[in-house]
């Protein structure tokens, strides 16, 4: 009550956080609809761009795998090896030819091959007969049953063709992605057998632009979970093997920059630099002058 008698009511207090809101949404009320839709869908793009980015980080720090038993019926292996035209199909058969026991360090071996390229298909099945021989040949070597048909060769929609309209590319190069997903998780119609391993242990590429395709489609394969060995295979694992095959079918990823690159990368390992597991060089300079993610483990080409 003042001096006159009339009584006075109290002002309503105003809380800090009350002010802030207010002040923070005030602005945003008073913009029109179209506006406010704009701002939302920027908020939801920024915030699915972050998830994207924090589940790729995941992927490419996985931590190194661990060493694992020899290939057995029970615990089988799988390489998958990206051939391509020129001289990039000669060069990876002339480096895995310096494995000899390649048929038994890996139970299953694919063999990936664009749209039209015969030869580099040619080249595999002939290589796949050498091994053998050199098998056959090795005194008082055991080589498990199967060994000989436990291939595939299979052939992909080639990403880009020669002279293909730019406009084009990315349907043909969408095309050669789903046909890769397919090869990855063994449902392509190229597939002779249906192994039921699951996902490839190891990618293996040295340059051409199908292996760029290839590494992008396990990545999107991984970022949505799928990866390790199918169902089916792990119920009919005894549980002393479980452990060890679930750490299977990972789809690690090497990359070997071809011999003829002695002072920069090809454009297929400058894109794929970030994204590989392992990024190898055949020459110890340009090792130097890529930094640390780059490895020089010698001339692999003889």
């Amino acid at each position: 009550m003042d001096a006159h008698g009339v009584h006075l009511s109290k002002p309503p207090e105003i809380s800090s956080s009350s002010f802030w809101m207010t002040d923070f949404v005030s602005p945003i009320t008073s913009l029109t609809a179209t506006s406010q839709m704009l701002i939302l869908l920027l908020i939801t793009t920024l915030i699915l761009l972050n998830m994207v980015f924090f589940r790729l980080v995941t992927i490419l720090s996985r931590p190194p795998p661990s060493r694992r038993s020899q290939p057995s019926p029970a615990n089988p292996t799988h390489i998958l090896i990206v051939l391509g035209s020129g001289g990039h199909t000669a060069e990876m058969l002339n480096i895995l030819s310096q494995t000899p026991c390649l048929q038994l360090d890996f139970t299953y071996r694919t063999y990936v091959v664009s749209s039209g390229d015969g030869f580099s298909a040619l080249k595999a099945h002939e290589f796949e007969k050498s091994l053998l021989a050199d098998l056959s040949s090795t005194p008082g070597l055991s080589i498990p049953e199967g060994t000989a048909s436990n291939y595939n060769v299979v052939t992909i929609h080639r990403a880009r063709k020669v002279h293909q309209s730019l406009y084009t590319a990315p349907f043909s190069s969408l095309r050669c992605l789903l046909d890769c997903i397919a090869v990855l998780n063994g449902s392509h119609r190229d597939l002779k057998y249906q192994h039921s391993r699951g996902y490839p242990d190891l990618i293996l590429t040295n340059g051409p632009g199908t292996g760029v395709i290839v590494v992008l489609a396990s990545l999107t394969l991984l970022f949505f979970g799928y990866s390790g060995p199918s169902p089916a295979f792990m119920s009919t694992s005894k549980d002393s093997n479980r452990e060890v095959n679930r750490l299977g079918g990972q789809m690690r990823s090497i990359f070997i920059e071809s011999w003829a690159r002695v002072k920069t990368l090809s454009l297929s390992g400058r894109l794929l630099k970030p994204f590989v597991n392992r990024f190898i060089v055949q020459w110890p300079q340009l090792a130097r002058s890529e930094g640390s993610r780059v490895e020089y483990i010698g001339p692999l080409v003889t």
